[in-house]
């Protein structure tokens, strides 16, 4: 039973704040199978991410901060230098090797979503690695917080990166991306042992500046008044029609039910019947005015 219900546990807030963010990424929703993807090499970058906390870590500090008898100097350094750098460069590796090479990642949003994705897939092994440690009652504090607060910690890394696509400005402005979410992620993690309210008006600021960003992600999408309607050929005439048209406009060929290769409204390339985004230029290809 376990084997069910602790990952199911584990799994079901990171749904949940997914839902809550993504759902504003409204003019060209991404892949699932790329988020998908993101959100796996998420939780594999805890991997590389905890070895590197437990060499730059004494082991002895490690214990100390699980058992709560550290001092505040000795967490302060833990996590403001080791734990928040390693696993915001973790969790942005698991984004930018694979989704932001996409042809996908090419409005702000994108930044946003596969920074979520990612941030989840860790939150959610690590989650589930709490509970095999700590039992259940541990998600009581991690779903209303530390799982959301990953999302957050990626919001600043996943901005700086949708800024870079939309201003294709250089690189540097990722790099501050970073290390202001592994500064937030480093006081999170001090406050929540030191003094817990701070961390929780934290969340609760984070929560507000992660909905600013990704409504500004959606203001300023190139999408936002573009539609890509792709074209059929008319099985009678052969000529190009919207794939919208009830009927062909130059021999009136009924088109509702005739499926066949698609050409993207963007680029021109020859798509498969159903596509939903070109294998091209990546446009999304809708079927509904």
């Amino acid at each position: 039973m376990e084997l069910v219900t602790y990952p199911l546990l584990a799994l079901a807030p990171a749904v949940f704040w997914f839902w809550l963010f993504a759902r504003k990424d409204t003019y060209r929703p991404e892949p699932k199978r790329l988020i998908a993807i993101t959100f796996f090499l998420g939780m594999l970058s805890t991997i590389p991410a905890g070895i590197l906390n437990f060499i730059f870590l004494d082991e002895p500090l490690l214990d100390d901060i699980m058992d709560g008898g550290a001092d505040f100097a000795s967490v302060a350094s833990g996590m403001l230098f080791v734990v928040g750098p390693v696993e915001e460069t973790s969790k942005f590796l698991a984004v930018y090797w694979v989704a932001y090479r996409s042809l996908y990642f090419d409005e702000p949003s994108d930044g946003l979503v596969y920074a979520a994705a990612a941030s989840l897939g860790f939150a959610s092994l690590e989650n589930l690695m709490y509970i095999l440690e700590f039992g259940p009652a541990v998600m009581i504090g991690r779903a209303p917080l530390s799982t959301v607060a990953h999302v957050i910690f990626g919001s600043f890394w996943g901005y700086a990166l949708g800024r870079r696509t939309q201003h294709n400005s250089h690189g540097v402005i990722v790099i501050i991306g970073i290390a202001a979410a592994a500064l937030v992620h480093g006081l999170f993690n001090l406050f929540l042992f030191a003094f817990p309210p701070v961390s929780i008006a934290l969340v609760v600021l984070g929560v507000w500046w992660t909905l600013r960003t990704f409504n500004w992600a959606r203001l300023v999408s190139p999408f936002r008044y573009r539609r890509n309607y792709p074209r059929i050929a008319c099985p009678t005439c052969r000529r190009r029609i919207s794939v919208i048209s009830r009927y062909c406009q130059f021999c009136g060929t009924p088109v509702l039910t005739y499926r066949t290769e698609i050409y993207c409204g963007n680029c021109d390339a020859i798509n498969r019947p159903g596509a939903d985004y070109c294998i091209s230029c990546g446009d999304r290809l809708l079927r509904q005015p």
